[in-house]
This record gives structure tokens, C-alpha cells and sequence, in this order.
């Protein structure tokens, strides 16, 4: 069973992929139908990966934080962290829209899956304490990768998704997270 927080996490990370997901996506639009279906799944799949790959390696940080003598000011550092982010999709979501040359080698892909995966290496931090952090690591990119993979099929056929609305949303579920984290300091007190 997969954790509510845990898919909402992971729907908030796979945002910034998707867009670029969809924007590269309307790039291949009149390339033959077999180019744009190994591109596309090859940035999904790319996306997908790292996204995981970074929650996993942002965990062992968590829990080198965790098991310090810092104790619950890890927890307060992941609430900032996600508050930060939260405030950056806020942010580009009212600067207005600029064109942008994006290429689509292979090189450039990597590039964009690693920048666009880097919120999830910070989020990883609060996994930590997790068990088994390989398993929201998991989820956390399985949603990446089908998230990805619908805004790659949207991009075939549509050309005005409101972005605005999907970075409202990640910010939006960044900062519930945040609040969520600091809620229970608040209320027994530092």
C-alpha cells in the first residue's frame, strides 16, 4: 500500500519533470511516430530515475541528520526545505512564460533529469528514519515515470496545458508538507 504523503510527495516532485517532459515533448511533435515514442519514453524513463535515485540518496543524509546530536532540527531543515521549494513553484508561477531552446540529445536529457531532480534529493532528507528508504524512492519514481509519460502523450496532443495551475499545485502540496512537519512543534511547543 502506498503512503498518501508518500504519493503526494511524489506527485509535487514529478511536477517540474512533467513540464519539461511536455515542453520537449512538443519538439518531437512531427517526428515519425516511432522517434517520438522512443524519445518519449526515454525521457520518462530518464525523469523517472533520477527522481528515485535522488530520494534515495537524500535519505542517507536524513539519516546521518536524524541520528545526530541535532535531533528534531532535521525535521525543522526538511519543513524549511520544503517550504523553500513550495515558494520557488509559487514563484515561477508568476514570472511570465519565456521561450526556451531546448535540444533533445541525450546529454541534454541527463542534464535536465538531474536538475529537475535535485528538490527530490533535498525531499529525501526527511526519509531518513525510513526503514527501507528505497521504497519511497521507488514510488516516489514510478509516479515520475507515469506522470511523465501522460503530460509526453498530452504533449502530442495539445499545445496549452496552464502551467501556471501545475506549479500552483506543487507549491501548494510542498508547503502542506511543511506545515505538516512543523504542526505537531508548534502545538507541544520547541
Amino acid at each position: 500500500m502506498i503512503d498518501s504523503e508518500i504519493a503526494f510527495l511524489g506527485i509535487a516532485l514529478a511536477i517540474d519533470a512533467a513540464v519539461v517532459t511536455f515542453a520537449l515533448g512538443l519538439l518531437v511533435v512531427k517526428d515519425p511516430t516511432g522517434t517520438r515514442i522512443l524519445r518519449g519514453l526515454t525521457m520518462c524513463l530518464l525523469f523517472g530515475f533520477f527522481q528515485g535515485l535522488m530520494i534515495w540518496a537524500g535519505s542517507f543524509a536524513g539519516y546521518f541528520f536524524t541520528f545526530s546530536s541535532w535531533g528534531y532540527l532535521s525535521q525543522i531543515l526538511v519543513a524549511l526545505i520544503f517550504m523553500m521549494i513550495g515558494l520557488r513553484f509559487f514563484r515561477e508561477a508568476k514570472t511570465p512564460e519565456k521561450e526556451k531552446a531546448l535540444s533533445h540529445g541525450i546529454f541534454p536529457l541527463l542534464i535536465l533529469s538531474v536538475v529537475t531532480s535535485l528538490d527530490a534529493l533535498a525531499s529525501g532528507v526527511s526519509f531518513g528514519t525510513y526503514p527501507n528508504p528505497h521504497d519511497p524512492a521507488i514510488v516516489v519514481g514510478l509516479i515520475t515515470l507515469v506522470i511523465c509519460s501522460i503530460f509526453f502523450v498530452l504533449s502530442q496532443f495539445l499545445e496549452n496545458i496552464p502551467e501556471k495551475w501545475l506549479l500552483y499545485f506543487a507549491g501548494g502540496v510542498f508547503n502542506f508538507l511543511a506545515v505538516k512537519i512543523l504542526l505537531p512543534y508548534f502545538i507541544r511547543g520547541f
